[in-house]
């Protein structure tokens, strides 16, 4: 069959050709048809991907030699036993696609491509504030596609744009956030005008309707909204007026559809125009970080053009001196020529040492202040950004960003300038000798463009997915290595997760790599110097040999033509530098646009007691519109107990938080003595509040610099009787140092001696609020003992909110809360709950209260 050049490019870019067999076709819809298929081999090639698609090969239905692509989203996908379906919408005239799926029966056969990495829907690294698709019944499912892969608690707008009367029955994916409006179709313009006036900043856009409604959506929604172009997936998946399937698109026709849902869809009106905030964007960030830098940098890469075409007029000389050379020129031109050589020469390298010495000043004074800023913002930060993020992240953000930031700044730009300028300078230089040699030098260069752009295809989805495996190997490898201990004590059953999660990676690696041997073996043997001395060679002999080309000219093409295949490797290195450096401003502004844990204007107080807590109408919710605390209320009194409890996942540990201001609330109040909690400077709330948590928080530094961390200028004697008191003073006259122990990964001391020494820690502090948090977890029968005891010490005449996760340790508490999806079920003493047979009951009776059982803060807890 004749597939024209089309078809050779495809295969050209790794595509191969693949047998489907149909197996059966189910109408979805009236307009509307699931075709299911087989092939064994597909799924060597092809992602079943969110949104991926395939490229079918289509006969002509008037019965002729040609076929016609087309692409069409998958559907349904198991891949293991190579089926799969693609949906298909019954156009109107119908074309090869269309007529094909309205016509065919099982046992048909029809050839079919795929491009290993061609589109398809990758997560945003950063999760987006939500996801805006747009598109009509052809994009459907790939849009069903990408609603399965969003968490629940992000919104999705869908805008569909209605051709048939028919569409509204085709089923749209379940999503608890998703709003579906059908908009009717006047003219090209409708679809976009239908789009709500509001601000969609860190929005995430997928465009895929008609082709001409395309240009409408897409320029309102970066002309008018201001989305950047990396924040919008457009794409046309049909064009009105033509037969689908004659003319070879370049984007899916239709995409992929779920089983039927009962959502119920709203018609949209078109929205008339105001005048829209255009919003901050996560994806401009690195614009707004490096904007005092940009004259320096543009400045710079003007500058390193100039310094390019400098560094190599040299060697043009030393190449114009070696055929003076051999033509016998007199010796006065010889020497003309070596002094101006060498004078350019020293001239190149004086102004690169004074471009690089110029650009790191600049970058120094501007690292300063970066430096200056981000410490200062996360000093202002709430304790729960940390928390969000583990120490990986934060080391990134400090350290690799900043390194990063500096290789952009000081050489990235001059490096990608100069490795773009020179070769061309060359090129331009070896066109003006001989054109048929230089012509020649395109080919290893064509070819290394060529699989270039095959393997960017190709790995385009896997290099996020290998940043995201390189994060998360880098913090399980840390984990490994500290817990050593433990891994040596359990044996290898201990490790079995971190082996399996690296046997996952090695894997993710190969099914990356080993695809792509070839072409990079290729691509090594087109950029050595040995290939374009090879070409040189033959083409230059044929050319002197048949007194085409003068023997001198040879010259220039030996000593400046072997070197392109470096010079090439130079452009992807320098454009990696950038993309590196820009990525890593991106994450360095979008901390700095953190909001600030503000301190508002102080208010009068509402109670006289420092150690009374009111809980006031709290509502919180980690994303606008999902709420996870609603409208609690609650008061604790001096010197009285209360126990939060609650199945897993029902706000306990959310709630504490909030006390501790690791995040503001949405909605109400949080008091302390009367004292509205945001009122409070971090350093006037944290003498008021302390906590005793789960995970062990020590710093390194010895032990009476941990115990005196709210304290720095305790006394010994104080420090001491802390310790004391958290029964943990024998213990630590035991280390070799006794207080001035180094405290490490090597300290030896376990869990529960750890959680006495935190005490130890509260206990100076000697704040009138006290948070506990599974306070005697993973402690020995022994250690659990000592900490109850010095608990029990530690919040004598305090106010005590305990997050309890067995119910056993708070049997006693002055107050027990009984949480439940975010909301108070439940409250009362232990008998009076069990009394009233409610939740706290079936909690009782089934023995705890999480997943996994954990010790609470204590027994008895009065």
């Amino acid at each position: 069959m004749a597939r024209g050049f089309q078809g050779v490019m495809l295969r050209s870019f790794g595509a191969r050709d693949h047998t489907a067999t149909v197996l059966e076709t189910v109408r979805i819809a009236p307009h509307f048809v699931r075709v299911r298929m087989v092939s064994p081999t597909l799924f060597e090639d092809a992602d079943a991907e969110p949104a991926a698609w395939l490229r079918f090969w289509f006969p002509d239905p008037d019965g002729s030699n040609t076929e016609f692509q087309r692409a069409y989203t998958i559907s349904e996908a198991d891949a293991a036993a190579g089926r799969f379906a693609v949906d298909v919408v019954l156009h109107e005239p119908a074309g090869p696609a269309s007529s094909w799926a309205r016509t065919v029966q099982p046992g048909a056969t029809i050839a079919v491509m795929s491009l290993m990495g061609s589109s398809r829907f990758d997560a945003p690294d950063e999760q987006p504030a939500g996801y805006l698709l747009i598109g009509d019944s052809a994009s459907i499912p790939g849009m069903n596609g990408i609603v399965g892969t969003v968490p629940h608690d992000v919104p999705i707008e869908m805008y569909l744009e209605q051709h048939d009367d028919n569409d509204p029955l085709i089923p749209i994916a379940k999503h608890p956030r998703l709003h579906v409006h059908w908009v009717a179709r006047r003219d090209e313009t409708s679809l976009a005008a239908a789009v709500e006036s509001r601000d969609w900043s860190d929005w995430y856009a997928w465009a895929t309707p008609e082709a001409t409604t395309l240009k409408h959506v897409r320029t309102r929604l970066r002309d008018e909204f201001g989305f950047p172009k990396s924040e919008i997936h457009a794409q046309a998946y049909w064009s009105a007026g033509r037969a689908m399937g004659i003319r070879r698109g370049d984007g899916p026709d239709e995409a992929a559809a779920p089983p039927p849902d009962d959502t119920s869809p709203e018609v949209a009106a078109a929205q008339h125009k105001s005048p829209m905030s255009r919003g901050r964007w996560r994806a401009q960030a690195a614009g707004r970080l490096l904007a005092p830098l940009r004259p320096a940098l543009i400045l710079s890469g003007a500058l390193q053009v100039v310094l390019t075409l400098v560094q190599l007029a040299p060697f043009v000389l030393l190449v114009e001196l070696a055929r003076l050379l051999v033509s016998g020129a007199a010796e006065s031109r010889l020497w003309t020529v070596g002094v101006a050589a060498v004078t350019l020469l020293g001239t190149g390298t004086v102004l690169g040492a004074a471009l690089t010495l110029w650009l790191h000043v600049v970058d120094a004074r501007f690292a300063s202040d970066l430096r200056s800023r981000l410490l200062t913002k996360l000093s202002r930060l709430p304790l729960g950004w940390f928390t969000a993020r583990g120490s990986g992240s934060i080391k990134q953000l400090v350290q690799d960003d900043t390194l990063s930031l500096h290789y952009l700044v000081t050489h990235a730009i001059p490096d990608a300038v100069a490795a773009i300028v020179a070769p061309v300078a060359v090129l331009i230089y070896l066109f003006v000798v001989d054109w048929r040699v230089a012509l020649v030098l395109f080919l290893p260069v064509l070819v290394y463009l060529v699989l270039t752009s095959s393997l960017t295809i190709q790995s385009g989805p896997r290099i996020p997915q290998s940043q995201r495996w390189a994060e998360r190997m880098s913090g399980e490898a840390g984990a490994y290595l500290e817990g050593q201990p433990v891994i040596r004590v359990f044996g290898g059953a201990a490790a079995s997760s971190f082996r399996r999660r690296l046997d996952e990676y090695v894997g993710f690696l190969v099914a990356w790599q080993r695809p792509l041997a070839g072409k990079k073996t290729l691509m090594d043997l087109a950029t050595r110097p040995s290939t374009f001395l090879w070409l040189i060679a033959v083409t230059g002999t044929v050319l002197v040999v048949t007194g085409r080309m003068n023997p001198v000219d040879l010259l220039p093409f030996l000593l400046l033509g072997t070197t392109f295949g470096a010079r090439l490797l130079g452009i992807a290195y320098g454009l990696g530098g950038i993309r590196a450096g820009m990525l890593a401003a991106r994450r360095l502004q979008n901390t700095l646009d953190e909001p600030d844990l503000a301190v508002r204007q102080r208010e009068a107080p509402h109670d006289d007691s420092s150690a009374t807590v009111v809980f006031d109408r709290v509502g919180f919710g980690y994303r606008p519109g999902v709420p996870v605390i609603n409208d609690v209320s609650l008061t604790l009194r001096p010197g009285t107990v209360t126990a939060l409890v609650g199945p897993s996942g029902s706000g306990k540990s959310t709630l504490a938080a909030l006390l501790a201001r690791f995040h503001d609330i949405g909605e109400g109040a949080i008091r302390v003595g009367g004292q509205d909690i945001r009122s409070l400077t971090p350093d006037e709330l944290y003498t008021r509040v302390g906590f005793v948590l789960q995970d062990t928080q020590l710093v390194h530094g010895t032990v009476a610099q941990n115990i005196a961390l709210a304290v720095p200028d305790a006394t010994a004697a104080q420090i001491q009787d802390a310790a004391r008191a958290a029964q943990i003073h024998d213990r630590i006259l035991r280390l070799p140092d006794g207080y001035d122990a180094v405290l490490g990964a090597g300290t030896g001391l376990s869990g529960g001696e750890r959680q006495r020494l935190t005490i130890a820690r509260a206990i100076l502090a000697d704040t009138p609020v006290l948070i506990l948090d599974e306070a005697t977890a993973f402690a020995d029968p022994e250690s659990e003992y000592l900490v109850q005891q010095a608990l029990n010490r530690l919040t004598r005449d305090r106010t005590v909110l305990v997050i309890a996760h067995r119910l056993h340790t708070i049997t006693r508490a002055d107050q027990i809360v009984v949480l439940d999806h975010g909301r108070v079920a439940e409250r009362g003493t232990h008998d009076e709950l069990l009394a009233a047979d409610g939740c706290y009951r079936r909690l009782w009776d089934t023995g705890h209260v999480d997943a996994v059982p954990a010790t609470a803060a204590r027994e008895g807890a009065r």
